[in-house]
This record gives C-alpha cells, sequence and structure tokens, in this order.
C-alpha cells in the first residue's frame, strides 16, 4: 500500500468513475486500474462495486478512504511544515466551532489569520459540540472549540474561557445588565430555545430542575440569528450568551439581564486529536483564538472568567 493508490482510491471515491478520475489526476485509466487491483488483491476484498455507470464504494473501501483521508492530510501538513520557516507558514486548517461560538468569532479569526498567514487556507466547519468530537477523531477537522466536553481520553482539551449565558428580551422591555432576574422567575416567560439535543437547551433544562422550575417554551431553533431574530419581533425571551447579542443590544434592538440563582455557565475549550501531531499552521490558528478571546473578554465583548 503506498500514498499513490491511497490518492486514486480517495479519488475514485469521490467522482465514481475511473475515467473522471483519470481526467482528474491526468494519469492513464488502466494505470489507475492496476492501482486499486493491487490494492484489492493486498486487502483480500473488494474496495468497489463496479457497474455500468461507474463505480462505488464498498463498506471496506469507505473505511479505507476515511483513514486514506485522514493519512494524506497528515502528509501534507507535514511539507506544509517542512517548507514553512520562522513565521512564514503554509498549509491548510480545518477549525470546528459551534454555531453560537462561529457567529461570534468566526470572522474575527478569519479577517486577521488570512492578513498574517495568507498562504494558510482556512476552513471553518459549523456544527454541534458532539459531531466537533466524532471529525476531531476521524480526523476530518484539525481543531474545535466545544461546550463542555466530557473528559475523552483521544482529545487534548485546553480550557479557553467561561461563559454567563443571559436572559435576552425585545429593547422595549429594557433589560438591565445590572440588575440580575432570578431563573425561577424565567417560569413566568414565554420563551424561545434551542432544541433539546442543543448542549444550551440541556444546560438550561439541568438549571430548571435543579430549582424544581417549569419552563414554558413556545418556539424552539438551533440557530442564534433565528432566535435574536424571533425576539426582536416580539415572539417572546431567549437564553444566550451576552457576545451574541452584544452589538443588538448598543443598537437598541434587544436588552439583556443576566441569570442568578442559579447562574447558567458553560465552559468553552480547545480540542484537538492526540493521535495527530499539530501542525504549524493549526498551532498559529490555536494561538490566534486565545488572543482574540482574550481581546473580547477584556473589553467586555465576550463576557467570561478565564478558567
Amino acid at each position: 500500500m503506498n500514498f499513490r493508490q491511497l490518492r486514486t482510491l480517495v479519488h475514485i471515491g469521490e467522482l465514481g468513475s475511473l475515467s473522471k478520475a483519470a481526467d482528474r489526476l491526468h494519469v492513464a485509466q488502466p494505470a489507475l486500474s492496476r492501482q486499486i487491483r493491487a490494492l484489492e488483491d493486498e486487502i483480500g476484498t473488494p474496495l468497489f462495486t463496479r457497474h455500468g455507470r461507474g463505480m462505488v464504494l464498498t463498506q471496506t473501501g469507505e473505511l479505507l478512504v476515511e483513514r486514506a483521508n485522514n493519512i494524506l492530510r497528515q502528509v501534507e501538513e507535514a511539507r506544509a511544515d517542512a517548507i514553512s520557516s520562522g513565521s512564514w507558514v503554509r498549509g491548510s486548517v480545518v477549525i470546528g466551532m459551534p454555531p453560537t461560538v462561529a457567529d461570534i468569532l468566526a470572522g474575527r479569526i478569519a479577517k486577521e489569520f488570512t492578513e498574517q498567514h495568507p498562504d494558510v487556507n482556512l476552513h471553518f466547519v459549523s456544527a454541534f459540540s458532539m459531531d466537533l468530537i466524532d471529525r476531531l477523531l476521524k480526523g476530518t477537522i484539525d481543531m474545535a472549540m466545544l461546550y463542555d466536553p466530557k473528559s475523552h481520553g483521544s482529545l487534548y482539551i485546553e480550557p479557553l474561557l467561561q461563559e454567563d449565558l443571559f436572559l435576552v428580551a425585545p429593547a422595549a422591555e429594557k433589560l438591565d445588565l445590572d440588575k440580575p432576574i432570578s431563573f425561577k422567575d424565567l417560569s413566568k416567560d414565554t420563551l424561545l430555545l434551542p432544541g433539546a439535543q442543543h448542549s444550551l437547551r440541556q444546560l438550561i433544562e439541568t438549571c430548571a430542575r435543579d430549582v424544581e422550575c417549569s419552563l414554558e417554551v413556545t418556539m424552539e431553533a438551533d440557530s442564534l440569528s433565528l432566535l435574536r431574530n424571533f425576539v426582536s419581533h416580539g415572539l417572546g425571551r431567549t437564553i444566550l450568551p451576552l457576545p451574541s447579542v452584544y452589538k443588538d443590544i448598543e443598537a437598541g434592538l434587544l436588552s439583556a439581564a443576566p441569570i442568578s440563582d442559579p447562574s447558567p455557565t458553560r465552559s468553552i475549550v480547545l480540542a484537538t486529536a492526540t493521535d495527530r501531531a499539530v501542525s504549524k499552521a493549526t498551532q498559529r490558528a490555536i494561538e490566534m483564538i486565545k488572543k482574540e478571546v482574550a481581546e473580547m473578554m477584556a473589553t467586555n465583548i465576550w463576557v467570561g472568567l478565564p478558567l
């Protein structure tokens, strides 16, 4: 098994066609066919099901493509690191973030990182924490920001900050950032919250059980921007981290207040896989995320306490 065979496998698997892969790779079809046959002979099982319209990966083929993608990405990262020198970095970085964090942070990171490292290709993935963990372990993303992850031996986890959640309402309700609202009082509100599988919703429901409080949730949306929009239209109140509504509060569109007894708080961490070396480009991205978060906290844009 060699890198050329693995690369051929990946491209044929993606395109579903030997001829299309040959065109992409600028290699004759018979040569690609011989590579796949040699790989199948070595493994001892078919990697593709052949039919008149092309080639479809078998279950074994799908598993090998997943592993091959991870191997080829690591080889490319090693190559990029080898030709990088000093502060000049090349390569690519895939960064995973939960949707609420991506809305707050991704734009800032993208702007500054591309200015400082123009030869690095950035790719952002927005997904829930469990999906991001799965992608980290599969090697399809290089690093991720996660909410309250459980201990995981396959991940290196670095605490970043603790984030308080706030009650958010239309500006006309004049909630005050200096006047906390008791969690039990939320039972009187019409709430708009993420769905039951969302980590933010689970945290809120845990707090409600702790104080034996029943919440009236009239509408669900996993999108932070949708929740903001619904609240601004007077459909109810929601519970969100302050950075996600900071600009709307300043613009006079929304108002917010801290929640007490208890105060819903969640941890945000940086995570990388323990079975892969961190490339120079990924390390630069990690350093920049730490810097941006620290600056946002220092200027009260991101309200939280360092862990």
